[in-house]
């Protein structure tokens, strides 16, 4: 079976067959020379690199080739000559594991993320809605809660009713490239769809947990009367689901 609980980027490499290891090594070599300052980690079992929380870039290994993720059609715009040829789908490029790895094109395109990320948090305003800002206040919101841990999962600031257990919020910066600045949360059975259609520019089916009955929440949209009502309604329902699993 194969392995899927890595706990460093090394220990992925050491996974992927030897000729990906190589090509795999390049890629994060060249990844850490254009962002010398980002913190290197696991999330969603392959490699990431996050600059003050925010994930920046990822990589891959497969069987025949190596990816880069995210890439929005902007990026694709910027490198279109050097990116000629390759495939390129659902924000993901692909690099064959058959040619040379292009070290000076993947620096230039983890740099090139970097000023995506400052351009758009520059673009969401004052300080008061800026990721900083609004993670401070989802940190102080779940802080009122009757129990309360944080932790990071899948590269999250993610908020549990126990150590480990109960998630009840997640913060999340725009999740692969999708725009949203937001908290992704459980709510009450029929709630999903009926918050969704009352206020659509408030409130989202999130991925992964949506289909469990969760939603997103921007937060530059919501109040923290409201948003305080959402959290601890949340902590309650992952409350209950906690001591039915005991």
């Amino acid at each position: 079976m194969a392995k899927t609980d890595f706990k460093s980027v090394t220990d992925y490499i050491a996974s992927k067959p030897r000729d990906a290891q190589a090509a795999l090594k390049l890629v994060r070599s060249a990844i850490r020379k254009a962002l010398p300052e980002a913190e290197e980690a696991i999330a969603y079992q392959i490699a990431v690199y996050k600059l003050n929380g925010v994930q920046v870039l990822f990589f891959a290994g497969w069987k025949e080739h190596y990816s880069l993720y995210p890439a929005s059609d902007a990026l694709v715009a910027a490198f279109k000559d050097e990116l000629a040829g390759l495939k390129i789908s659902k924000g993901t490029i692909r690099f064959s594991l058959s040619e040379p790895v292009p070290v000076k094109l993947i620096e230039r395109i983890a740099k090139f993320r970097v000023e995506q990320i400052a351009k758009r948090d520059k673009g969401k305003g004052s300080k008061k809605t800026g990721r900083d800002a609004q993670l401070e206040r989802v940190r102080r919101i779940c802080g009122t809660m009757p129990s309360v841990a944080e932790k990071p999962s899948h590269g999250a600031p993610t908020f549990f009713v126990k150590k480990d257990k109960g998630v009840f919020t997640m913060f999340v910066d725009n999740h692969h490239e999708d725009g949203h600045l937001a908290v992704w949360l459980p709510v009450p059975a029929g709630m999903q769809s009926a918050l969704i259609d009352d206020a659509p520019a408030t409130y989202f089916k999130p991925p992964y947990v949506g289909v469990n009955g969760w939603v997103g929440i921007e937060l530059n949209q919501i109040s923290d009367e409201t948003l305080e009502i959402h959290v601890r309604e949340a902590w309650e329902l992952a409350a209950r689901q906690k001591k039915k699993t005991r």
